[in-house]
C-alpha cells in the first residue's frame, strides 16, 4: 500500500501559520525606489492590463533591492541587518539579510548559547550536546533561506520581502508567531543568489553557469558567497526557492542517496518538516508533490490504477528521478554541512487549478499562487524548526559527533523508508595528498588543500616521511583524517565515487560521479579504514609555502613541463608578458637524466629570461628545469598566448574556463544572424588562432565558408564530445572519424583511460600511463582517420569507475575505443585535436584542463 503521510502529528503552532499577514507589506510594492535599469523580471506582466495572466503582480526589480532593504531595516528596531555578501559574475551586489532580535534579555541569552555551541560544534560536538541539553529550549536556531538561484524562478524573492518585512517591523507582542520566531530563530536570507539571471530573466548567471550545479566546484562568485553563509552559521535547515513543478514540489528526495549523508538523521527531519509544510499548504488550498512518496521508478506518479509499471505502489522503494546523489546542489551541500534542506519548486498555473489540493478551486493561481507557496513553506518551516530547535540542533551535533569519534555508519531506516544499506558505506581511515614524490603537481595539491580548508574540512601534514605499503610519502604531505565533523563532505569530495549502474535506472541530473581527488590536478590516495597507518601529523590552517624558480646550475635553456593548470597559467602569463617559448615536439632528456614530455615549454637562458622565469616560478610555485642544447628536441615557437574562438553564442563554461587558464578566449556565434555569417561584416575569425567547439557543423553558408578558410589558412581546431568530432567530418577536414555516445537517464561518470600517446604525445605527454576523466554523456570514437594519432583509449574492461552507465548493446563498441586523438586535416593545413569528453565540463575537471592547454599550444602553428 502507499505510504501514509503524517499530517496530523504537528504542534498546533505549525498549523496556525497558514495565511499571509492580514496587513499587506508596504516596502516591496511600487512605486519602486532606486535608479531604474532594464530588468527582465520586473518587466513581467504585473496585472495592470486586462490581458495579463491570472495571478500577475509587480515583481520588485533588482535596482530597488538595496533601498527597499534599507527602508525595512530602518523600521526594524535593530532586529534586521543587511550586508553585501559579494558580487555576481557581472558585478552586481549580493545581499544577506539577518533577522536576529536581541531586544530582550532572554533573546540575548539564547543567542549567546547558540554562539557558545557554535564555537565548539565541529571540534567538541559531544560537549556541545551536553551544553545544549543544559540549555534545553533556551537557544536560538539559525535557518537559511536562499531565493532565485535560477534567475527566471523569481517569486521566492517577492515572497521573502513580505515575510522579512513582517518579521522586522511587526511590533513585539502583537503577533504570537512573529514573537516566537524572533525569540528562537536567526533568519538568514540570501535575497537573490542570481541577480544577473533575474535582470535577464534567465536561468543562468552572467557567465551562463547553472549555479545549482556549482556547489562542489565552487567556480562562481555567487556560489562562494552562499557557501560562506553556510560555513559560518552551520544552519541545520535551509530552503532553496525554485520553480516550477505542478503541484509545488517540496524536496523529499528519492534514491540514490549520497553515501556521505547521515540519511537516518536527515530523513527524520526532512519527512516531518515537510509534513508541516504540506499541512500549511493544504490549509491555503495548495497541493504538494513529495517525490519519495508519490513517484515510481520512471520519475512520475503512477497512472490511474495507482500502481507503478511493476505492479507495486509508489513510494521510497520505487521512486527515482529526484535524488540527492550529487553534492553540487545547494540543499545537498547544506545537508553535508548542517543537517536538513529542501529545494522548493513552486507551482505556477494561471489557467487551471492544478496547483491546488484535489478538487480545490479557491486558491491563488499563477505567479501570486507561486509567491504564496514560497511564503507558506518558508513560514511553516520557521515555525516547525523553532518548535523543535533543541532536538534539531542536537541531531546536527550528532552528525559531527559521529565524525569526530569515527563512529560506524548507523542502520537505516524505519518503514516505509527502508533501504538496502548501500547508500551509507563506511568511511576510509584517511586520504593522503602527497607532496613531492608521488604527486604530479605540488601547486595543485595546495589548490586542493585550500578548497578543503575553505569548506571547513580539517587537514593535517606529516611531520616526517612515512611509508605505507610500497609507497613513501615525503615529509609535509597532507593527510585528511576521517575523524572529523565534516567527514561526509571530505569523503564525497575526495573519493572516486560509486558505480550505481544496475542499481538505479535514472538520475535527476548528471553527473553521476564527481571527485576533486580524481578530477582535479592533484594525486590523492585512499587509506582503508582498517589500514596500519599512523603517521605523526599536525593540523594546518593554510596550505604549505612551496618553493619555485629556476633549477640551479649552468643551463643552455630552461623547461617548464605542462603538467597542471598552474603550469598552463604560468606559461600564458609569461607569454603575455613578452617572454617567448618553444614547444617541445617530442620527449627529451635533461642533464639529470629525467625524461621530459613532448608539449613542454622551452625557454632561452639569457639573463633577462632567467629573471622572468625565476619570478614566475616563485609566484606560481613551479620549477623551470635546466636543459642542454645537445639534448633539446625538435621545437616550434610559441610567440604569444593562443587566441581561441569558442563556437558558441555567449560566454559559457568553456569560455570561462579558458579565460581562467589565461587564454584569450571569446564566444563566436555561428547562426544565421551572427557576424560570422554576415558577408558584409568583418570575419571575426581573423583575430583568432584556434577554434574550440562542442557543437555540430553550422548550417549558415557564410559561416561555413569562413570556417573553411580559417582551417585552410592554418587555423587549429579543438573539438569535444560527439558533435565536436562530427564537425570535422561534416567540414571535410577528416574522413573516417566517427563517435558514439550513450545518452539519457543521467548517464555519466568517471572513466579511466590509457595514455597510448605516452611521453611523445604533445597532447598527453605529461600524463601518467593511466588516468581518469569525467564523461557526460559517455562518449567514444568508434573509428579514427589515418591522419590522426590516438593519444588516449578506454581499457578493454573495467574502465567505468563511478556513476551511471550500465553496459548494454548501445555501448558494445566502447571497450578499447579511442577517446583522445590529434592529427592534421586531409589537406595538411590545420592541426586538429578531439576529445570524447569535454575537458572544460562545468569548469570542474581541472586535471583535463592541462591536455586542453597542450592542444591549444600545439594547434597554433
Amino acid at each position: 500500500m502507499r505510504p501514509r503521510r503524517r499530517t496530523n502529528l504537528l504542534p498546533i503552532i505549525a498549523i496556525v501559520a497558514l495565511m499571509l499577514p492580514a496587513t499587506p507589506a508596504q516596502a516591496a510594492t511600487p512605486p519602486w525606489c532606486g535608479d531604474p535599469i532594464p530588468d527582465g523580471t520586473a518587466a513581467l506582466p504585473d496585472g495592470s492590463n486586462p490581458g495579463d495572466p491570472v495571478g500577475s503582480f509587480p515583481h520588485i526589480p533588482w535596482y530597488a533591492f538595496a533601498c527597499t532593504l534599507d527602508d525595512i531595516q530602518a523600521r526594524s528596531n535593530g532586529r534586521m541587518e543587511v550586508e553585501v555578501l559579494g558580487q555576481s559574475a557581472l558585478g552586481r551586489d549580493l545581499y544577506l539579510v539577518t533577522v536576529n532580535a536581541l531586544d530582550t534579555p532572554q533573546q540575548r541569552k539564547d543567542f549567546q548559547t547558540w554562539q557558545n555551541i557554535r564555537k565548539i560544534a565541529l571540534t567538541e560536538p559531544e560537549r556541545a550536546q551536553d551544553m545544549l541539553d543544559r540549555a534545553g529550549a533556551a537557544v536560538k536556531v539559525p535557518i537559511f533561506i536562499q531565493s532565485a538561484i535560477h534567475g527566471n524562478e523569481s517569486e521566492g524573492v517577492d515572497a521573502m520581502f513580505d515575510l522579512v518585512e513582517r518579521l522586522a517591523t511587526t511590533p513585539y507582542g502583537t503577533d504570537p508567531e512573529v514573537d516566537a520566531i524572533l525569540d528562537h530563530v536567526v533568519l538568514l536570507w540570501n535575497v537573490d543568489q542570481n541577480p544577473d539571471g533575474r535582470i535577464a530573466n534567465t536561468r543562468t548567471n552572467g557567465n551562463n553557469f547553472d549555479l545549482n550545479r556549482d556547489y562542489l566546484t565552487q567556480s562562481q562568485s555567487e556560489t562562494k558567497a552562499s557557501i560562506s553563509v553556510i560555513q559560518e552559521w552551520l544552519p541545520p535547515d535551509m530552503l532553496d526557492q525554485h520553480g516550477y513543478v505542478t503541484p509545488t514540489l517540496i524536496e523529499s528526495t528519492t534514491k540514490p542517496h549520497n553515501p556521505s549523508i547521515d540519511y537516518d538523521l536527515w530523513l527524520k527531519w526532512n519527512a516531518t518538516r515537510i509534513d508541516a509544510n504540506e499541512a500549511a499548504m493544504n490549509a491555503v488550498g495548495l497541493g504538494v508533490t513529495r517525490p519519495i512518496l508519490d513517484w515510481c521508478a520512471n520519475g512520475n506518479p503512477p497512472p490511474a490504477s495507482g500502481l507503478c509499471a511493476n505492479g507495486l505502489p509508489p513510494g521510497p522503494s520505487q521512486a527515482e528521478g529526484w535524488d540527492d546523489w550529487g553534492p553540487f546542489y545547494t540543499p545537498m551541500y547544506s545537508q553535508l554541512i548542517g543537517l536538513n534542506g529542501s529545494t522548493v519548486e513552486m507551482c505556477n498555473q494561471a489557467n487551471n487549478t492544478n496547483c491546488g489540493i484535489p478538487g480545490g478551486t479557491a486558491h491563488q493561481r499563477g505567479r501570486l499562487g507561486a509567491k504564496l507557496a514560497q511564503y507558506t513553506i518558508a513560514w511553516s518551516t520557521l515555525l516547525f524548526d523553532l518548535e523543535h530547535r533543541k532536538d534539531l540542533l542536537w541531531d546536527e551535533l550528532e552528525t559531527y559527533r559521529r565524525g569526530v569519534t569515527n563512529a560506524p555508519r548507523p542502520a537505516c531506516c524505519d518503514a516505509p523508508y527502508t533501504t538496502d544499506g548501500f547508500w551509507m558505506r563506511e568511511y576510509p581511515k584517511a586520504y593522503v595528498i602527497p607532496l613531492g614524490a608521488g604527486q604530479r603537481s605540488d601547486p595543485e595539491a595546495n589548490r586542493l588543500v585550500d578548497w578543503l580548508l575553505t569548506n571547513g574540512i580539517q587537514v593535517d601534514e606529516m611531520k616526517q616521511a612515512t611509508t605505507y605499503g610500497v609507497t613513501t610519502f615525503e615529509k609535509g604531505s597532507y593527510v585528511v583524517w576521517m575523524t572529523q565533523a565534516h567527514r561526509g563532505l571530505a569523503d564525497t569530495a575526495l573519493s572516486i565515487g560509486t558505480n550505481i549502474s544496475g542499481l538505479i535506472g535514472q538520475l535527476y541530473a548528471p553527473p553521476g560521479a564527481w571527485s576533486h581527488g580524481y578530477l582535479w590536478g592533484a594525486d590523492t590516495l585512499v587509506i582503508p579504514r582498517d589500514a596500519d597507518f599512523a603517521p605523526i601529523t599536525n593540523r594546518v590552517t593554510k596550505a604549505s609555502h612551496l618553493l619555485g624558480g629556476v633549477e640551479p646550475g649552468v643551463a643552455d635553456a630552461y623547461v617548464l613541463a605542462i603538467d597542471s593548470p598552474t603550469a598552463v597559467r604560468t606559461l600564458n602569463a609569461l607569454l603575455a608578458g613578452g617572454t617567448p617559448a618553444q614547444l617541445a615536439m617530442t620527449s627529451f632528456t635533461n642533464p639529470t637524466g629525467e625524461t621530459l614530455p613532448a608539449g613542454s615549454a622551452i625557454f632561452a637562458a639569457d639573463p633577462a629570461t632567467k629573471v622572468a622565469l625565476a619570478s614566475a616560478g616563485r609566484a606560481n610555485d613551479v620549477w623551470f628545469m635546466r636543459a642542454d642544447t645537445d639534448g633539446l628536441p625538435a621545437m616550434e615557437p610559441i610567440d604569444r598566448v593562443p587566441r581561441i574562438a569558442v563556437l558558441t553564442g555567449s560566454v559559457n563554461q568553456d569560455v570561462w574556463s579558458m579565460r581562467d587558464l589565461g587564454f584569450a578566449a571569446d564566444p563566436i556565434a555561428t547562426n544565421n544572424s551572427s557576424q560570422l555569417n554576415d558577408p558584409a561584416a568583418a570575419d571575426p575569425l581573423e583575430d583568432y588562432d584556434v577554434v574550440f567547439n562542442t557543437a555540430g557543423w553550422p548550417a549558415a553558408a557564410t559561416a561555413r565558408t569562413r570556417l573553411q578558410a580559417f582551417f585552410a589558412g592554418g587555423g587549429g581546431y579543438i573539438g569535444a564530445l560527439a558533435n565536436g568530432a562530427n564537425f570535422l567530418n561534416s567540414a571535410g577536414l577528416v574522413s573516417g572519424l566517427t563517435a558514439a555516445s550513450r545518452t539519457g537517464s543521467g548517464r555519466s561518470g568517471i572513466v579511466s583511460w590509457n595514455n597510448e600517446g605516452g611521453l611523445n604525445s604533445p597532447i598527453v605527454g605529461a600524463f601518467p600511463a593511466q588516468d581518469t576523466a569525467i564523461m557526460d554523456p559517455p562518449t567514444w570514437f568508434t573509428s579514427t582517420p589515418a591522419t590522426m594519432t590516438v593519444d588516449g583509449r578506454l581499457p578493454l574492461a573495467g574502465y567505468f569507475l563511478a556513476g551511471l552507465w550500465q553496459p548494454d548493446a548501445q555501448s558494445a563498441s566502447a571497450p578499447g575505443s579511442a577517446v583522445i586523438a590529434h592529427g592534421v586535416s586531409i589537406a595538411g593545413s590545420a592541426r586538429l585535436t578531439v576529445f570524447a569528453m569535454n575537458p572544460l565540463y562545468r569548469a570542474d575537471p581541472e586535471r583535463e584542463w592541462t591536455m586542453l592547454g597542450s592542444a591549444a599550444y600545439w594547434a597554433d602553428k
